[in-house]
């Protein structure tokens, strides 16, 4: 995974993301902690659906026979999964936020105070509401995608899951981010003042201090097989094995 990912990963999820026109959303800085956030994805309409996309994946791949021996019924491969994701996607998601210099962030954008005060503020938090979906998408993909290529580089014996990976149009198109980024850019045409200016203009800056206070070097060697180091071994456990050289890739 190169630095350019890494950065954008970490940018848009915890960072400020350019919506259509614009618009800046924002930016919360390096203090959301990970695990109610991924929780608070999975629970999003577009969550449930990966998770059901999971489940179809797992009971297809599971080894039966493997299945009966550790007492597993084939309707708990999906709770089992979504508790899997949940608990490695927070830890991938905490992967990345390390890579942050906070001390370097805070040097870098001195305004912070400033912009958590105006989140605070009730046109703010009407604006936050809007554009929520698409911080939680973009969780969700995350988490997915590196998933997804996780299994790939280890040859684990699972369908693929993620919108991008499948290529399923009832996948890309649950995702809610450009629909919520059109609406965040309705709200500020219909509420123009200096007071959202200021706050876009602030989550913008956030952002590109976020950016400049990645560990680059650090960055440039990292990727799935960091975020979910060892994960062979937990789907081993739900009955999900390697491929052999001869499998087919599906």
């Amino acid at each position: 995974m190169n630095l350019f990912a890494v950065a954008s990963a970490i940018v848009v999820i915890f960072g400020s993301a350019a919506t259509t026109a614009s618009a800046q959303l924002l930016t919360v800085g390096p203090n959301e902690p990970p695990a109610p956030l991924v929780r608070e994805a999975f629970a999003s309409p577009y969550g449930r659906l990966l998770i059901a996309e999971l489940g179809r994946a797992l009971r297809a791949d599971a080894d039966p026979a493997c299945l009966t021996s550790k007492g597993i019924a084939v309707d708990e491969l999906s709770s089992r999964g979504e508790a899997l994701l949940i608990k490695r996607g927070t830890q991938a998601t905490e992967t990345a936020m390390a890579l942050v210099d906070i001390a370097a962030y805070e040097k870098a954008f001195a305004a912070n105070a400033e912009l958590k005060s105006l989140s605070e503020q009730p046109l703010i938090k009407r604006y936050l509401d809007i554009e929520r979906p698409i911080r939680l998408a973009k969780v969700l993909d995350f988490i997915f995608e590196q998933f997804d290529r996780y299994n790939t580089l280890r040859r684990i014996k699972i369908a693929s899951v993620s919108p991008l990976a499948t290529g399923k149009n009832e996948l890309l198109s649950a995702n809610p981010a450009e629909a919520a980024e059109d609406a965040a850019d309705a709200f500020i045409a219909a509420n123009k003042s200096a007071q959202i200016d200021r706050f876009l203009a602030l989550s913008e800056q956030a952002a590109d201090a976020m950016q400049g206070a990645i560990d680059k070097e650090q960055a440039m060697r990292i990727g799935p097989t960091t975020f979910y180091r060892g994960m062979d071994l937990d789907l081993a456990e739900l009955c999900i094995g390697k491929r052999q050289e001869t499998d087919p890739r599906p």
